[in-house]
């Protein structure tokens, strides 16, 4: 908004200010500078006026595109809103910018992605729901994972009843996932992971993969951490997909995954999550 006050104050000058600029040092020889010249013969000047003509053309031009700016969209909206609701009255009847648009802009994207953010979660939570009350809950959601033969990806259930060993055959790891269940009879509530090594100390990898598996969204739905927990599966040949290449400058393979968008991929009633590999540094 600031941006384009300024550009209506600039348009304003167009004339005589702006399109008969040549002609200023003409009636005006003190007022001559090294840009704008006295013109030595009438095509010259003629060439002068066309060219400074195009130029506030173009100007005009780019202030249109701006005031269109599909950006501004959501400015405009509130703008006409306001103005409806004092009756048409002018949002500035001082002439002074009352209130700072960028805090405005940034209010409006708060809004918006508060909104978004609301939507997700109702989302989210009917998914679950859904998740909960289908027939043989998680260890159905393990089957359809295993009749996909992931390459790479071999899972075990542990004796506990609750608890899986997923192996990494070409990573060489192994990581248990653990269901919670808050309460002696409910229903799992989320999946923990943690890497099984028995004695052995977790390498500089395994610590990497466990964090980004630990910050994961959705930490009650199976079928996403098993894809998740698969797509580091050929860490060692897989690049980042920002920087197209296997290790960064410390040598460290991409070991942060994000959830490719827009994907629609389902497998029945359990749903198939692909994850791009990044750098930490990339991200």
């Amino acid at each position: 908004m600031e941006l384009t006050r300024s550009q209506i104050h600039e348009l304003r000058q167009f004339m005589p200010d702006g399109l008969l600029e040549p002609l200023v040092p003409i009636a005006n020889p003190d007022k001559a500078t090294l840009n704008n010249q006295v013109a030595e013969t009438p095509r010259i000047l003629r060439a002068s006026l066309d060219e400074t003509a195009r130029a506030r053309v173009s100007d005009v031009q780019r202030f249109q595109s701006l005031w269109r700016d599909p950006e501004l969209k959501s400015v405009w909206e509130s703008v006409e809103s306001r103005i409806k609701e004092s009756n048409g009255q002018m949002i500035q009847p001082s002439g002074k910018w009352d209130r700072d648009y960028d805090v405005l802009l940034k209010e409006l994207a708060d809004k918006e992605n508060s909104k978004t953010e609301e939507r997700q979660r109702e989302e989210e939570e009917a998914e679950r729901a859904k998740v909960l009350s289908v027939e043989g809950g998680w260890q159905k959601v393990l089957g359809q994972f295993v009749q996909r033969g992931v390459p790479g990806v071999r899972v075990a259930e542990e004796q506990d009843g609750t608890s899986l060993a997923v192996a990494l055959i070409r990573a060489g790891a192994v990581f248990l996932v653990r269901g919670v269940v808050p309460e002696p009879g409910a229903p799992i509530s989320e999946w923990e992971v943690s890497s099984k090594t028995g004695n052995r100390a977790l390498t500089k990898l395994e610590i990497s993969i466990l964090e980004c598996l630990g910050s994961r969204s959705r930490k009650w739905d199976l079928a996403f951490l098993l894809d998740m927990i698969s797509s580091y599966g050929d860490i060692k040949r897989t690049p980042c997909v920002k920087c197209n290449r296997l290790t960064d400058d410390g040598a460290q393979l991409p070991t942060l995954r994000h959830l490719r968008q827009n994907q629609q991929s389902t497998e029945g009633e359990a749903r198939t999550y692909t994850f791009d590999a990044l750098h930490s540094g990339c991200a």
